[in-house]
């Protein structure tokens, strides 16, 4: 009987260790918090770029609300020391803020659609995400394109804007959590 209490203190502390480390490697999007270079702590690849920014859309689904959070990996975003300027961080900044863009459209839309069960908002949830994934690195790819990674500083400062007043234009989905309310 000691031995299991032993053995499941062992398991409780394991996993409570790994919820807080996994915590503070990541980064919830905020307006008030914007991302610093220390933020990026992997290590840079072996390619021809400045940094690489490392993030996605994470859900819960529960039984009466739908959490949706855009989020930013500490540890496999990185950057190359000797190549980063103010200039790329705000380049990686607005891929963090696309990511807030995407996560706000997947809210409206699970706001848009009626569900009738919680089964039904499972099953419906999957399809939903996977479409807002795939076209949020459509945009990522054509940010990229567009301002040549950053080098394109008129480009650079079209996106900006029109990526900020995107994500202010959905303001009404900013919070992460959704109340699902079931329809008969």
């Amino acid at each position: 009987m000691k031995f299991k209490l032993v053995i499941l203190f062992v398991t409780l502390l394991f996993f409570v260790s790994f919820k807080q480390r996994t915590e503070k490697e990541k980064i919830l999007w905020s307006e008030d918090r914007p991302l610093t270079w220390n933020d990026f702590k992997g290590k840079p690849e072996k390619r021809f770029a400045a940094a690489s920014t490392s993030y996605d859309i994470l859900k819960e689904v529960n039984k009466n609300s739908v959490e949706i959070k855009a989020v930013f990996f500490t540890q496999s975003s990185w950057k190359k020391t000797s190549w980063i300027n103010d200039q790329v961080l705000a380049h990686e900044q607005k891929h963090f803020d696309i990511v807030e863009l995407y996560a706000r459209k997947l809210r409206k839309q699970i706001k848009e659609t009626k569900f009738t069960s919680y089964e039904d908002l499972k099953s419906k949830m999957e399809p939903l995400y996977d479409v807002n994934d795939k076209a949020m690195d459509k945009y990522q790819d054509l940010y990229d394109e567009e301002t040549d990674g950053s080098m394109n500083g008129d480009k650079q400062r079209e996106w900006q804007t029109k990526i900020t007043k995107e994500i202010k234009a959905l303001d009404a989905y900013k919070e992460t959590t959704l109340q699902i309310s079931f329809t008969k």
